[in-house]
């Protein structure tokens, strides 16, 4: 199971890639899969530190929709399930050449995933 010994540097590396999807968005070139990738990388990050700071284990994986699973399932709905699939995507796909699209418009898809992570968060309050 994989951990992080610095919380407080992944909280920085989280927050560089919710920056790096903004740059991008406000840059004058298309490159969704980049936005995507970073969207990926901060949620993906979010969701580790979730998991670490209440002692939960988790998998060494970008499969968001794996480390969903760690969450309490109450208030997971399918439209979490499907947005976390589709993230996920952006993980490895991307890395290799395959030019994934963006299912929303990028400012939307960033939303997306802000609230995605606030959803994350407030789940283990209602648990």
């Amino acid at each position: 199971m994989a951990r992080y010994d610095d919380i407080e540097m992944l909280e920085l590396r989280a927050a560089d890639d919710l920056l790096g999807a903004k740059v991008l968005l406000d840059s004058s070139h298309e490159l969704p899969a980049l936005i995507g990738f970073h969207l990926q990388q901060f949620v993906e990050k979010k969701m580790k530190i979730s998991l670490q700071k209440r002692d939960i284990d988790y998998p060494k994986t970008h499969d968001l929709s794996m480390l969903l699973e760690l969450f309490p399932q109450e208030n997971i709905n399918e439209d979490d399930e499907i947005f976390a699939q589709i993230l996920s995507q952006f993980a490895v796909n991307t890395r290799y050449g395959e030019c994934i699209e963006l299912p929303w418009d990028g400012q939307e898809m960033l939303e997306k995933a802000k609230e995605f992570v606030e959803k994350m968060e407030t789940l283990w309050e209602s648990s």
